[in-house]
C-alpha cells in the first residue's frame, strides 16, 4: 500500500527541470508486478472490443478509426494491418481496473503542479499498444491542437505516461523535443481534415527528438505543448503504454464532450 503520509509532487529540482525541458522522467514508479497486473487489465480490455460488434473503419489523417458508439469509445488500428489494435480512447468508464489506476496518487499528485490547481479529474484516457513487428509509428504532434477546439483549459492539460513494458528505440519508444513547450502551437500539416492537427514535419528540426528508452514501471509527466512522436515496432515484443490526461475540476470529460457533439449533429439533421 502507498504511504499516505508521503507527497508525489514535483520538488524543487524537477520544477526547474520541467519548466525547461517541458517533461519529466520518474523511473520505478510501478513495480514489475504492478506493470504486469495493469498490462493484463490492458489485454482484458483490449479481447473485450475485440469481440465487440464491427462497425466501419475510417482513415482519417494517418490513423484508422473505429467508433464503437455503444461503448462511447474509439478503436484506434493499424492501417498497415488493420485487424491489429493500436490504441483505444477513452477507456476509464468501460475498464473499472484501469479508470482505479489512473486515479493514483503517483500519477495524479505530479500532474497537479503542470495543471497548476489542487483539484484536477480525468480529462481523457488512451491506451498505446505498439504490438510485435506489428506496431505502427505515432506522428509528430503537440496534444493542444487535438483539444482546443473541444475545451477553454486545452492549454492547461498534463498527461501521466505510464510504459508497461521496456521501451527502446527498437520498439518505438516515445521520442520528447526538450524545450519545444515554450513557443505555443508548432507549425501544423498543410492539408485538410484531421491530419491538419498533425505537424508541418519540414518546419521542425528532427534533430531536437529525444529518444526515452526506459525500463517498465517508468512513468513520463508532460504538458499539452511539448512535441512528441514514436517510431513503429521492429521487435518481437509488445510495447504498451497508458496515458491518463488531467484538466482542473469543473471541466468535462471528453466522454461528455462527445455525447454533447453528437447529439447537436443529430439535431442539425
Amino acid at each position: 500500500m502507498l504511504d499516505k503520509t508521503r507527497t508525489f509532487r514535483f520538488d524543487a529540482t524537477e520544477q526547474g527541470v520541467y519548466a525547461r525541458d517541458g517533461f519529466i522522467v520518474r523511473e520505478d514508479v510501478f513495480s514489475r508486478e504492478e506493470c504486469a497486473a495493469i498490462a493484463a487489465d490492458c489485454e482484458q480490455l483490449i479481447a473485450d472490443l475485440e469481440a465487440a460488434q464491427r462497425r466501419t473503419k475510417h482513415l482519417v489523417g494517418s490513423y484508422m478509426f473505429e467508433a464503437l458508439k455503444d461503448l462511447a469509445t474509439f478503436v484506434k488500428w493499424e492501417p498497415g494491418a488493420p485487424d491489429v489494435v493500436q490504441g483505444v480512447e477513452p477507456f476509464a468508464h468501460i475498464s473499472k481496473p484501469l479508470e482505479a489506476w489512473g486515479l493514483d496518487r503517483r500519477l495524479v499528485d505530479p500532474c497537479k503542479d503542470i495543471v497548476g490547481e489542487e483539484d484536477i479529474i480525468l480529462f481523457t484516457e488512451k491506451l498505446n499498444v505498439k504490438r510485435a513487428q506489428h506496431g505502427g509509428p505515432i506522428v509528430l504532434h503537440q496534444d493542444f491542437p487535438y483539444w482546443e477546439g473541444m475545451t477553454p483549459v486545452a492549454h492547461r492539460m498534463a498527461t501521466a505516461m505510464v510504459f508497461l513494458d521496456d521501451a527502446t528505440i527498437e520498439n518505438g519508444c516515445l521520442e520528447v523535443a526538450p524545450g519545444s513547450h515554450t513557443v505555443g502551437k508548432h507549425a501544423q500539416r498543410q492539408t485538410e481534415g484531421f491530419g491538419a492537427l498533425e505537424m508541418d514535419t519540414d518546419a521542425f528540426d528532427l534533430n531536437r527528438l529525444v529518444p526515452l528508452e526506459v525500463p517498465a514501471g517508468t512513468v513520463a509527466f508532460f504538458g499539452a505543448f511539448l512535441v512528441h512522436r514514436s517510431l513503429p515496432n521492429r521487435t518481437d515484443g509488445d510495447r504498451r503504454a497508458l496515458l491518463y490526461t488531467y484538466q482542473p475540476e469543473g471541466h468535462p470529460h471528453t466522454l461528455e464532450l462527445n455525447r454533447l457533439f453528437n447529439a447537436k449533429r443529430a439535431e442539425a439533421g
